[in-house]
């Protein structure tokens, strides 16, 4: 193997709030949306300001019918009620089993009669007026300036979210520096995708020509298997599928593959949907034991899902890929680039989440908030690559990157951090 100096950055894990530990699990999942909204008031209360400044009164839902304004600004959290989104309770009287009627991977679960609500702690209020409903999830947080026009509904005639937070300055690099995405490699087929990855681990050793620029690669979440485990109908909800031998072996394969390539540059690894971690959000590292040939190696960092970090001060913030198809199967929002782009302008990572999303039933505060705007955000785990480069009201300027999976495209991500371009390698070999 040649010898070569590879670039170093100054590197930071910033997802201390997604790895945090985790207790209570008897609390309802209403404190989460209480949580969402008291942080999330700050930032709706500064874009009212912007926008509308003193001229109208900021109203509780509860008071609106006390008040009888003719216009004022409500503040709440959006509720979407779709006839068309899995229940539970229907699939179980229906079915007696745990499955989807509908699949959301094949449909969008949108529907003309959808209905949309806002609500707070203590009201909730149908929604009127001009707001599209295809373009909105359960879980933002807005703010409607409207009046009550009686029984329980809102007459909507303009409204804001959070919008993109503040951002720090781009950093300045001396030279072109990059980083490379992976997701989706589902080591379980591993024979189908062994000789790609093979030409990959070739090519970031430098063995097919210089890549002393690639200072790091993330890996974004199902190494081991891109679908979920098929069980068979059951309304337990504490049945388990044994491991199978298929699995132990698609483990041992990986550990080999990130020993090979932790010996010649920084893995970061996040857990996906269908990778050995906690299946709601947020979700733990992988654990170190298992991998006992690539965690001897100080290159690997395990990292959570969702993963945010610094590069020399550049952030990048991005998760495996779950909450962006959740927004895309539960709004008009069709493709991954809108659904982060969505993201962003709510100032939220996961908004479906607890709704459609499993998530951990949190108390005090809401960790999918994004407090600071990323200058990177990616999605892994998707059907192709794209990417797009968006702009907030105060010049914040975001590299958005759909990853899509290395098992089905044989496609790695190459972002060049000094001028935020992005490009995909393939790595397709021909037996």
């Amino acid at each position: 193997m040649p010898e070569m100096e590879r670039i170093t950055l100054n590197y930071k894990n910033l997802s201390q709030k997604y790895s945090g530990q985790l207790g209570d699990y008897n609390r309802q999942y209403c404190s989460i949306y209480l949580a969402r909204l008291k942080n999330m008031d700050k930032f709706l209360l500064d874009r009212i300001k912007d926008k509308w400044g003193d001229t109208y009164p900021i109203i509780k839902l509860h008071k609106l019918s006390q008040e009888k304004l003719e216009t004022c600004i409500v503040i709440g959290t959006l509720f979407k009620d779709q006839k068309l989104k899995p229940s539970i309770l229907r699939e179980l009287s229906e079915a007696n089993q745990l499955v989807a009627e509908v699949n959301p991977i094949l449909n969008n679960l949108t529907d003309d009669s959808d209905k949309l609500f806002i609500e707070d702690e203590a009201q909730r209020y149908e929604i009127e007026g001009n707001l599209s409903l295809k373009n909105v999830v359960t879980g933002i947080t807005i703010a409607l300036l409207g009046s009550d026009i009686g029984k329980g509904k809102f007459a909507a005639s303009e409204y804001l979210f959070a919008g993109f937070r503040e951002q720090i300055d781009r950093p300045i690099f001396k030279q072109d520096t990059f980083i490379v995405f992976l997701s989706g490699l589902n080591f379980i087929n591993y024979e189908k995708i062994i000789g790609n990855l093979e030409l990959f681990t070739y090519w970031i050793s430098g063995m097919c020509g210089d890549t002393s620029k690639v200072a790091r690669v993330v890996i974004a979440g199902n190494s081991l298997r891109v679908d979920a485990v098929k069980r068979k109908p059951t309304i337990s909800l504490i049945s388990r599928v044994a491991d199978s031998t298929d699995s132990i072996e698609s483990v041992k394969s990986f550990d080999n593959f990130l020993s090979q390539l932790c010996s010649v540059v920084d893995v970061d690894l996040m857990p996906g949907e269908n990778d050995p971690s906690n299946q709601i959000l947020p979700q733990k590292p992988m654990h170190p034991c298992m991998f006992p040939e690539s965690a001897v190696n100080k290159s690997l960092n395990l990292v959570s899902n969702p993963y945010s970090c610094s590069l020399d001060n550049l952030k990048i913030l991005g998760s495996s890929g779950t909450p962006v198809q959740n927004i895309m199967w539960y709004s008009g929002n069709d493709t991954p680039v809108k659904a982060m782009q969505k993201c962003l302008e709510w100032s939220h990572l996961a908004p479906t989440a607890p709704d459609t999303l499993g998530c951990y039933p949190y108390y005090d505060e809401d960790p999918f908030i994004i407090d600071e705007c990323p200058h990177v955000l990616f999605a892994g785990n998707q059907d192709e690559f794209a990417t797009e480069v968006v702009t907030g009201e105060k010049g914040q300027k975001v590299r958005l990157i759909s990853i899509p999976k290395f098992c089905n495209t044989y496609q790695a991500v190459l972002l060049n951090l000094n001028t935020l371009d992005c490009t995909t390698m393939v790595f397709e070999h021909h037996f």
